[in-house]
């Protein structure tokens, strides 16, 4: 499978409502023959050159626009651009149609204009025959998406090319990706992108030069900088004390306490820090003083257990991995960093 890029404007009003119908045009009106078609699959590139000197006089450069059409094998995908957006095309036929396959009684061009046959070529209402000479039958898999939102620069900049179509093998994972981000509805934002680069950095950055009391202190700091009003480092021989938090925060405004575990650890994370979240958290809920108490586990390590992610769903405790955390903190500013520890 290739995957192509083909452009259809040149007679825009006609080929945009042929894409509609499943076909993909291209002009060269003058050689619409079978005879032609033949002779481009049997790679008579002899016969090709000398059709083209024979009626044009010529041989030109964009005579390898029509030798590639007329070559796509079922099942390329082929990228067409339009204005701002671009089409992803399955080609479903086994070979090349004459532009006059094309022909059904309802087509008509943009504007509602209807189109006729000579048994040859496609006609216009004021009789000129239009400048298609050949088509392929595509399915379109994705229409009008967004250059700006899905496309990234390599696809972006591709499709500003002047020929009519191309090879495009090497944009295989940027067309893939921008068909993944259409499909979720995730546009190319740079913020994410920064962030999810970065992320790992942060990431290896704490694990290597912080320690568990340090770490602490980063997420203290981390609660300081999104609004907490206060942030706390309860004491670890706290009197009447069921479970366990490392950090508490509060949020005044919003009459909101955050209890939170904070593991500064490598292995799995097993499901004692999520208990003694809970235990801290169900003591603290006895007292009635207006606040909406909720529960994080915050981690340098990769994953949690089974055990862990089975009590934090069933009772809303949040547990948040080294990665996420590391996004946590890119997010909300990276001056945040700027911290002695």
């Amino acid at each position: 499978m290739n995957y192509w890029l083909h452009r259809i404007s040149y007679i825009a009003e006609l080929s945009y409502p042929l894409l509609d119908k499943g076909y993909l045009t291209i002009g060269f009106s003058d050689f619409t023959s079978n005879e032609m078609i033949d002779k481009a699959l049997a790679n008579d590139w002899d016969y090709f050159n000398g059709k083209f000197q024979e009626m044009w006089g010529t041989v030109p450069r964009t005579r390898h626009n029509l030798w590639k059409f007329l070559k796509f094998n079922k099942g390329d995908i082929v990228i067409v651009p339009s204005w701002g957006t671009f089409f992803v095309c399955e080609i479903t036929d086994d070979r090349p149609l004459l532009i006059n396959n094309t022909y059904s009684e309802d087509l008509k061009t943009w504007g509602d204009k209807k189109v006729t046959t000579n048994g040859v070529h496609l006609i216009a209402e004021n009789g000129n025959a239009y400048d298609l000479g050949f088509a392929r039958q595509i399915k379109v898999l994705y229409k009008n998406i967004s250059r700006e939102k899905f496309a990234d620069a390599k696809l972006t900049s591709r499709m500003k090319i002047r020929q009519t179509n191309a090879l495009i093998n090497d944009l295989k994972k940027s067309i893939e990706k921008s068909i993944e981000n259409y499909k979720a509805n995730k546009p190319i934002h740079l913020h994410s992108i920064i962030i999810d680069k970065t992320a790992s950095l942060v990431l290896d950055s704490i694990k290597n030069e912080l320690n568990p009391d340090k770490f602490e202190k980063l997420v203290k700091t981390y609660f300081k900088t999104i609004g907490a009003n206060e942030v706390t480092i309860p004491a670890k021989n706290e009197r009447n004390k069921e479970g366990d938090a490392d950090i508490v925060a509060v949020f005044e405004n919003i009459k909101l306490i955050i209890y939170t575990q904070a593991k500064f650890q490598k292995e799995q994370i097993s499901e004692w820090g999520t208990n003694q979240i809970l235990d801290y958290k169900t003591n603290k809920e006895s007292i009635a003083d207006g606040y909406n108490k909720i529960a994080w586990v915050i981690t340098t390590a990769n994953t949690f257990n089974e055990a862990a992610e089975k009590i934090a769903t069933e009772n809303e405790i949040q547990l948040i991995n080294g990665l996420n955390f590391s996004k946590m903190l890119l997010n909300a500013g990276i001056n945040l960093l700027n911290t002695n520890l």
